[in-house]
């Protein structure tokens, strides 16, 4: 045959169709599995996690339960997920878990605190980074839930003090840096006793304080311990707080030495000097007669009339504990010094007879002022008159001329009318008193005031404030002799007062000088009368310091206590009140005010324990007195980290790829058994 005949068949090689069969079915069927697949997968799963409760755990330690109807991403849950409205989340550990009822899985979301919070209520929420998803990657929403219970900070201690009320009371005050429902103090020392929150008075701000005023029974000296608290969730804490108190009901032991027996216008001494107090002495003062006041452990007097004068002197302890003791004096007359007698008819006129000795002879009656008059008292006059001469005056309260405001550019606001007849008199001093009110009422100040004298016209007088109460000026003025006075009142501002004293203190130097006597003299004879103590036009001014300021013991640790003494002395002229402040560092730790007398000193004392965690320098008033040195505290142990064992599913691609993939090699296994039962069936 021709070789361009009929092509060539070739033969099939046996078992070929089998060997390519199982393939061609796989390859034919991936593509129209795919879109059965893809629209499986993302009608599967949207609907997006569920927030459980929260719960206390521990002291720091919440849990927190989410669900979802397939399972969480338990990989996208971070510590910094989550906000709570008290404390931080320092770190996170997750535990699968099945929901109580339905088909849905969840977690177990441990949120370990940063430390303990002092909230019992602690909310929890998602911040706006957080991205907590299940594994068909649907986002937890932004929810809250609520732990309760989680308070276990215990109240901190703020203050502890005990304030002198009077003698035998103290306010007690407690403050911590939160609201309490308990407190405990105990009392110990002459009497025993304990209290509790029921009796004192709460007040809240920054911190709570806690006061009350507490009586003690009996007199001693008492320890204040201040026990414990618990707050108003239960947390406890023990402070061992301690003040003291001393209850001195007790006035101070007066003694007073001076005669019984004196005669008139003879200067007599009375000391109180030896009065003695536990506590100490704060001050003395004396009353001689009626509206005679001194002060001091020493004082001079000379009666001015027969008959029995009462001395009484008063002595106050730092507690204001007083005592008080009199002495009568029987008061004669002489041959030498004579006798003066005062009648009142009533309250406007005075009669006085006097047995004259050429020496100052005090005319005042046993009780009150000589006259008074609507807007000023004549308290008493002082004057010489002739040696065994008697006199006769009358002494009367009345309202001023109209002519003399003419006369003198004054208001006048009182007269005092004196008629001694033909006897002459010398050395007349004046004391009388304005009504604040009435100087008020013309608005002048003290030292607008002068005693003008009528002798052939009005004369001023020398005029000076002599003493001062609430109500009236006591003012007294020199005289060559006795006749009418007027109190006239020059209209002056304050700036103009000081200027008008001055030239009344140089009208009384020139004046005394014309009548032969000089002022020195004048006082002399001023104060050999039963003069009270008087003060200046102007007032003295303290001039309080710390001299001396001791701990003991100086070197301190934390928390360790120590006893604070402070002196203190008064170099001014005026009686003052000064802040002792103790201080650690820059940090205030108690102060007190201390009164000091003019020229005296005193002694204060803190009994006080520094704070448990500062070091520093211990400081009164800026003055060192110790130093607080020592380990403040060791460090805080940090707490361990929670760590959770991973779920193993986890490790598979999230999100729709995931879905694709698991859904790929089910269909993969599901094709290969169909194509492997065929195989089989066909003989394969």
């Amino acid at each position: 045959m021709s070789a361009i005949g009929h092509s060539r068949v070739t033969p099939l090689i046996p078992g070929s169709p089998r060997r390519w069969l199982p393939l061609l079915v796989l390859l034919l069927a991936v593509p129209l599995l795919m879109p059965i697949a893809t629209d499986t997968v993302v009608a599967e799963d949207t609907e997006p996690p569920e927030w459980g409760n929260a719960t206390r755990s521990d002291d720091t330690t919440i849990e927190v339960t989410l669900y979802d109807d397939e399972s969480i991403a338990t990989n996208t849950i971070q510590a910094d997920d989550f906000t709570l409205t008290a404390g931080r989340v320092e770190n996170v550990s997750v535990t699968s878990i099945s929901a109580a009822k339905g088909n849905k899985s969840g977690a177990r979301v441990s949120l370990a605190l940063e430390s303990k919070v002092d909230k019992n209520n602690v909310s929890i929420s998602l911040r706006n980074t957080a991205n907590i998803t299940d594994t068909a990657g649907n986002e937890l929403p932004d929810e809250t839930v609520t732990a309760t219970g989680m308070d276990a900070v215990v109240p901190k201690y703020r203050d502890f003090n005990v304030t002198r009320v009077n003698s035998s009371t103290a306010e007690i005050t407690v403050e911590t840096h939160e609201r309490l429902d308990q407190l405990r103090v105990s009392i110990g020392g002459a009497s025993l006793d304990t209290l509790n929150i029921s009796a004192f008075t709460e007040r809240t701000g920054n911190s709570a304080v806690y006061t009350r005023e507490y009586t003690f029974p009996e007199e001693g000296e008492y320890s204040l311990l201040l026990m414990s608290v618990t707050d108003r969730h239960g947390n406890n804490n023990s402070f061992s707080r301690q003040q003291t108190f001393l209850y001195d009901g007790t006035g101070p032991n007066v003694t007073v030495t001076g005669p019984r027996n004196a005669t008139v216008g003879e200067p007599v001494a009375f000391s109180a000097a030896e009065t003695t107090d536990g506590q100490g002495v704060e001050s003395i003062q004396w009353q001689v007669g009626d509206d005679t006041i001194l002060s001091g452990e020493n004082i001079t007097v000379a009666f001015a009339s027969p008959g029995s004068h009462e001395v009484a002197v008063t002595a106050t302890d730092p507690f204001g504990n007083t005592e008080t003791v009199t002495r009568v004096v029987s008061v004669t007359g002489n041959g030498t010094v004579g006798n003066v007698t005062v009648q009142q008819p009533n309250a406007t006129v005075a009669s006085v007879s006097v047995n004259g000795t050429g020496q100052s002879q005090v005319i005042q009656p046993r009780v009150g002022a000589l006259t008074s008059g609507p807007n000023g008292t004549l308290e008493r006059l002082t004057a010489s008159f002739p040696s065994n001469e008697s006199a006769t005056l009358t002494i009367r309260s009345r309202q001023p001329p109209p002519s003399f405001a003419t006369a003198t550019g004054h208001t006048g606001i009182s007269r005092f009318a004196l008629d001694n007849g033909a006897v002459p008199t010398a050395d007349v001093l004046v004391r009388f008193t304005v009504n604040r009110d009435t100087l008020a009422a013309v608005d002048a100040e003290p030292g607008a005031v002068t005693l003008f004298r009528n002798s052939n016209g009005w004369t001023p007088l020398p005029t000076e404030v002599a003493d001062r109460t609430e109500s009236h000026i006591v003012y007294r003025a020199t005289s060559p002799s006795l006749s009418t006075f007027v109190v006239g009142v020059e209209r002056v501002t304050a700036a103009d007062a000081d200027s008008e004293t001055a030239t009344t203190n140089e009208t009384a130097t020139s004046e005394a000088a014309a009548n032969g006597t000089s002022t020195s003299e004048s006082e002399t004879t001023e104060t050999s009368t039963p003069e009270p103590e008087t003060q200046t036009e102007t007032a003295g001014e303290p001039d309080i310091v710390v001299t001396n300021a001791t701990a003991a013991p100086s070197t301190l640790s934390p928390g360790d206590r120590t006893v604070i003494t402070v002196d203190l002395e008064n170099r001014g002229t005026a009686s003052g009140d000064h802040n002792v402040i103790v201080a650690l560092n820059t940090s205030i730790l108690t102060t007190r005010t201390v009164t000091v007398p003019a020229g005296e000193t005193r002694t204060t004392e803190f009994a006080r324990s520094v704070p448990e965690n500062r070091t520093g320098e211990l400081t009164v008033d800026g003055q060192r007195v110790g130093n607080v040195t020592g380990d403040s505290g060791g460090l805080p142990i940090p707490a361990l980290p929670s760590i959770g064992v991973p779920n193993p599913l986890s490790l598979w691609p999230d999100g729709i790829v995931g879905t694709v993939l698991g859904g790929l090699l089910g269909v993969a296994v599901g094709l290969y058994g169909v194509l492997k039962a065929l195989a089989i069936y066909l003989g394969y």
